[in-house]
């Protein structure tokens, strides 16, 4: 018997269910690929930080850059801290940047001419002529010319927690006060250590660490300040185990992300005596609307659906995210910095902030800065001022 073909006809309403199939999966597939933004972001790590170094750290100066660290090769070559850097190849007025690229551009095993001034007991200066030999290094408080401890901790999960521990100066009597950083949702604990070399010299231990599912840390999602805290909490418990460290004179940095965590900790957590904290969002809600509206994406729309997929993947509630609310029960002293040109935090977030909040609060307003601009001398003095204000010797444990 010869087998008949019979073609498959659709009608009106299998086609119309088709599209919509295809048309949901789409739609599926485009909000997972926007919770993995939200919550498995770009992972930096210290691991894949090397770069081209000579071992200076520098400060912009009158009149060039003044070296605050000579570690490494330029320390083998006869450089000091203080040094007044003239030129370096043979060019002069070099700022930060110019000396980045000048080293960048050396490559490995060369090396670099550096001319500076030494100044001397009298007031005299002498002229150092140092030839440097450029390595490969990643990035570290060594950096900076500190002296660290590679830790590694574990939050309430069980995932271990890995950062860098800086000791408070030797040199200093009883126990010192000690701070525990967080930072932003793409970035790792390196985003500190512009301000470590002057919080150590003020005192202070240091503990700076990657959250969970960021730089070198188990895990592989965040929760945009949540589960965060934890992590916060497990670094207050690593710090306050150190005998060189006074327990009752902790504090909490954080920058976007980490700083809404160190919100949500200080909330709840009565060791947190100080706050410092660099634009962090209001809520998470209007945050992320904003994100999407900039996108042309209607927010009533793709939110819902977004932080369903989110919460789902890692484990929270995103709408319950709502630092202004943390903010309220925090009674301890805050200094809140924010740069008046944030593109993904408005400075509109740091007055929300600053009228709910519970306690004192100082906010100081970053001028002409984004959210990602790298922050000038004079802020890196701030915090330490308002640290060493806040915690000082006379609060110390013997």
């Amino acid at each position: 018997m010869a087998r008949v073909r019979v073609p498959i006809a659709f009608t009106r309403i299998d086609r119309w269910l088709i599209g919509v199939l295809v048309a949901a999966g789409g739609a599926a597939a485009f909000v997972l690929w926007l919770s993995e933004a939200m919550i498995a972001p770009p992972r930096p790590r210290v691991s894949e930080s090397g770069r081209p170094t000579i071992g200076l750290s520098v400060e912009a100066d009158a009149g060039g850059l003044r070296v605050t660290a000579a570690t490494g090769p330029a320390r083998e070559a006869g450089l000091r801290r203080g040094d007044r850097i003239v030129a370096v190849d043979g060019k002069k007025a070099m700022t930060a940047g110019d000396l980045a690229e000048v080293v960048s551009g050396a490559g490995d095993g060369k090396t670099v001419n550096v001319e500076a001034l030494r100044r001397r007991g009298g007031g005299d200066e002498t002229a150092v002529m140092a030839d440097v030999k450029v390595v490969v290094q990643t990035v570290s408080p060594a950096d900076q010319g500190l002296q660290y401890e590679d830790v590694s901790f574990p939050n309430a999960d069980g995932l271990a927690l890995r950062g860098w521990y800086i000791r408070p100066p030797a040199d200093g009597s009883g126990r010192a006060p000690a701070i525990a950083y967080g930072h932003g949702n793409a970035a790792d604990r390196r985003h500190w250590l512009p301000l470590a070399l002057a919080v150590h010299e003020a005192g202070f231990a240091q503990l700076l660490f990657d959250f969970t599912g960021r730089g070198e840390s188990d895990g592989e999602v965040i929760t945009l300040g949540v589960h965060e805290a934890g992590d916060l909490r497990a670094a207050l418990d690593t710090l306050a185990a150190k005998p060189e460290v006074d327990p009752m004179r902790l504090a909490v940095a954080g920058r976007s992300m980490g700083a809404a965590a160190a919100l949500f900790l200080a909330a709840n957590d009565a060791r947190v005596k100080a706050l410092v904290l660099d634009s962090p969002f209001a809520d998470l809600t209007a945050l992320v609307d904003r994100v999407l509206a900039g996108e042309h994406l209607p927010p009533f729309i793709v939110r819902p659906m977004l932080f369903a997929v989110a919460g789902w993947r890692a484990h929270y509630t995103p709408g319950s995210v709502r630092p202004v609310e943390a903010i309220r029960k925090v009674k301890v002293p805050i200094l809140l910095l924010h740069g008046d040109k944030d593109t993904v935090v408005p400075f509109e977030d740091a007055l929300a902030l600053k009228a709910a909040a519970g306690g004192k609060l100082t906010l100081v307003p970053l001028p002409g800065l984004d959210h990602n601009t790298p922050r000038p001398d004079a802020y890196r003095n701030q915090v330490v001022e308002f640290l060493s204000h806040t915690l000082p010797d006379t609060w110390r444990t013997p």
